[in-house]
């Protein structure tokens, strides 16, 4: 059927269209849509995406990496360690250290949600040990200063329990908004205070939301129908992933599948810690070595046998430096010096004695700190 209208000009209509296309991809492009599952856990749980990973800015470890050129802006993740979630949401708790108290913020948001049977079953670190739960990071630094720091940590905490898979795509949106704010150049640690598995776990994007995170944030994520990994997601992009780890082998090797650069942190106190520690080191991993160091002056070199006889040397640096471990080769030992944790116990043998030249004893084997 013809148009007999003589005004009409059928360019005109397609100019129209393509004109409506142009500025449908220009909004689009401008505007975020979160997805309503993620604005929903994250409205719950009184979080956002912009501060559900920390950046140098609220963390001194990760300011450090601003001195260094070659070093990509990093972003974080902390999260309440071990049984730590539990003990802070139970009435019953005594403990008035700051970051070890009862906060019944985190317990209402437990009833609210009916989280209890979960919370009492969870554990944020798997491969924790008495040492290691006593006197972990969380308990040092800002977490212990400011309550709201605590309560932010069990916010994400929660958040992750009751929907992880969720949390995990909001996970996913946090960083790639602070891959755009980093001009498109993005270091990410998910094991900031706790050994959480969230590397592991796979999720849908839809079609919609990958070309709205494409557009709006710049990336080149591809459509697949399966589910995948968060660092299968960003996998064509300028990002890098990095962990420290006190899993055993296997687990080590599952994360740097994941093209993951992984440091193995030791642990003196468990009863294989010789030995895991000079088994990952054979097996290429750098060591994390928590030393209670009388200055600031750092060993040379780190020699670690263990109970069957095998023996390593290895050259020590100073992890204090800053945080991003994928700078540092595979064959060192890092020197991490104590910090000290509110109500913790830096003679634990979690922590290695600062004892120059002489071997002393660690569970399943034996450490010496050697200084030229």
């Amino acid at each position: 059927m013809f148009n007999l209208n003589p005004f009409y000009k059928p360019y005109t209509a397609l100019k129209r269209a393509f004109f409506f296309i142009i500025m449908t991809l220009n909004t689009v492009k401008r505007s975020l849509h979160v997805p309503s599952d993620v604005k929903t856990l994250l409205n719950n749980y009184s979080l956002k995406l912009d501060s559900l990973l920390t950046s140098a800015a609220g963390n001194a470890k990760l300011s450090k990496n601003k001195n260094f050129s070659n070093i990509p802006p990093a972003v974080i993740l902390h999260l309440l360690p071990d049984k730590q979630i539990n003990l802070v949401t139970n009435k019953n708790n005594t403990n008035e250290t700051l970051s070890r108290a009862y906060n019944p913020e985190l317990a209402e948001l437990v009833k609210k949600y009916n989280l209890r049977n979960k919370v009492d079953l969870y554990s944020g670190c798997a491969f924790s040990t008495s040492g290691c739960a006593l006197n972990c990071l969380n308990f040092s630094g800002r977490n212990n200063v400011y309550k709201t720091v605590n309560a932010a940590r069990g916010r994400r905490t929660l958040a992750g329990i009751d929907k992880p898979k969720i949390f995990v795509k909001s996970l996913i949106y946090s960083i790639a908004k602070h891959y755009k704010k980093n001009n498109y150049n993005l270091a990410v640690r998910l094991k900031g205070t706790d050994e959480n598995n969230y590397m592991f776990s796979k999720i849908n994007l839809s079609i919609n939301e990958i070309n709205n995170l494409n557009s709006y944030f710049n990336l080149n994520i591809l459509y697949d129908d399966k589910p995948r990994t968060i660092t299968d997601i960003f996998k064509n992009d300028n990002l890098s992933f990095y962990e420290y780890s006190k899993g055993h082998i296997n687990y080590l090797n599952a994360l740097k599948s994941l093209n993951i650069d992984v440091t193995s942190s030791m642990a003196a106190d468990r009863l294989t810690g010789a030995a895991d520690a000079i088994t990952a080191h054979l097996a290429g991993y750098r060591l994390a070595i928590p030393i209670n160091l009388k200055s600031n002056i750092i060993p040379d070199f780190i020699e670690v046998k263990d109970i069957s006889g095998r023996r390593v040397i290895m050259p020590a640096v100073n992890f204090d430096l800053y945080d991003y471990r994928p700078l540092n080769a595979h064959n060192i030992a890092g020197v991490l010096k104590v910090k000290k944790p509110a109500a913790g116990n830096i003679k634990s043998g979690f922590f290695i004695k600062d004892i120059k030249n002489k071997f002393q004893s660690i569970c399943g084997g034996h450490i010496k700190l050697i200084y030229k």
